[in-house]
């Protein structure tokens, strides 16, 4: 198979050059605007997906780059090239379809072969070619099948397998992984991701599964309505969203509706919360939601905390395993409620269970503000 050539430690430690740029890609159907004024950096040997609902344009993007629909306006450069007007042929990348698009009436090897034997390769070369990708994707002698005589995770393989046939620069995958069950497509996330490190190829993914995301990606970027709204790490995106509505999209997390009653203090119902600089920006008055991913609600030591200390009822308790999700009621008259995610040695140390008391502490530093409703997905 071929590979890209190591790197010495100093080209390690230097950043990357641009493989992709995006500059200011709008994409319109009749009215209806797609894409808005879109761009991106994607680095060489950089695993990036496109993260967002059904709509958002992450899938009109990859079929930007892929040429298989051209934008309305802007460019795109792969290498410096530009190939904002060159057709699907004549672009430097292999993809993988949703519904993987096998051949049915060619055997594997021969779907595999598909692409090689346009460019009119020489027949030795194919099958040696073939044969390595077949030990690649773990399907050694399964070359004399034919697409319906496989399951879903082995057309997934031949599939990646062709689309690397031809030793592209770029691999764009288009949902791969959403008609497989789930223990299927947990394995073979691993195993690509994997593979796109032993190979170092630049990789852009789209996907509506967060999970997917989280665990493949160097680099995820968050779409909706056709703009980028967030760019960044697993980390960086899961820790620290920029709006309501990545925080919606990404993981769990809880929304508590309320008004800044002063600097660094929210009122949520009966509680007056203490929150740090970010909600500075906010003035008296002004409605807000704070936000806490339901693991970060703290109950070891809640008693001594100095701020953000709450009793609350449990209304339910919900096993998930490694770890139990609880459904905690705000005391008062507000309808408000959190869920916390404790494991399972707090839940025996605590006697948690539902219908208890509970005291517990919403730590300032894990806290988010953002403006109400407006930025909250699907509003």
């Amino acid at each position: 198979m071929a590979r890209r050539p190591a790197r010495n430690a100093s080209e390690k430690n230097e950043p990357r050059r641009p493989f992709l740029e995006i500059r200011n890609v709008t994409k319109k159907f009749g009215d209806f605007v797609a894409l808005d004024d879109v761009s991106l950096e994607i680095n060489e040997g950089e695993f990036v997906c496109f993260l967002g609902p059904s709509g958002c344009g992450k899938t009109t993007l990859l079929r930007a780059i892929a040429g298989l629909d051209f934008q309305t306006s802007g460019r795109i450069y792969q290498k410096g090239r530009d190939i904002s007007d060159v057709p699907p042929a004549e672009r430097d990348f292999g993809i993988v379809f949703q519904s993987y698009a096998l051949f049915p009436n060619l055997t594997v090897e021969r779907n595999i072969a598909y692409g090689l034997v346009n460019r009119k390769v020489g027949r030795k070369a194919v099958n040696d070619r073939v044969e390595e990708l077949l030990a690649l994707v773990g399907l050694t002698g399964s070359g004399g099948k034919y697409p319906a005589a496989l399951s879903g995770g082995q057309q997934q393989r031949v599939a990646l397998a062709r689309a690397l046939a031809t030793s592209p620069g770029m691999l764009l995958l288009d949902e791969p992984l959403s008609a497989l069950d789930a223990k299927v497509r947990e394995r073979l996330r691993h195993e690509m991701k994997d593979l796109q490190r032993s190979l170092d190829i630049t990789t852009i993914m789209v996907t509506h599964d967060q999970e997917e995301a989280l665990s493949m990606a160097d680099r995820i970027v968050v779409m909706g309505d056709g703009e980028i709204e967030q760019t960044g790490t697993p980390m960086e995106i899961y820790r620290n969203p920029v709006s309501a509505y990545v925080a919606d999209f990404i993981g769990a997390m809880n929304f508590l509706h309320g008004k800044v009653t002063r600097k660094g203090r929210v009122k949520v119902g009966p509680m007056d919360i203490a929150v740090d600089g970010s909600a500075s920006e906010f003035k008296t008055g002004d409605s807000v939601v704070v936000c806490i991913r339901p693991e970060d609600v703290a109950v070891r030591d809640a008693g001594r905390a100095r701020s953000n200390k709450f009793a609350m009822a449990i209304r339910d308790v919900e096993f998930l395993g490694s770890f139990c999700r609880a459904t905690l009621d705000v005391a008062g008259e507000s309808e408000e409620q959190l869920i916390a995610d404790f494991s399972i040695n707090l839940m025996r140390d605590y006697k948690i269970e539902r219908g208890a008391k509970l005291t517990i502490a919403l730590p300032r530093e894990r806290l988010q503000v953002f403006r109400g409703m407006g930025e909250m997905a699907g509003a």
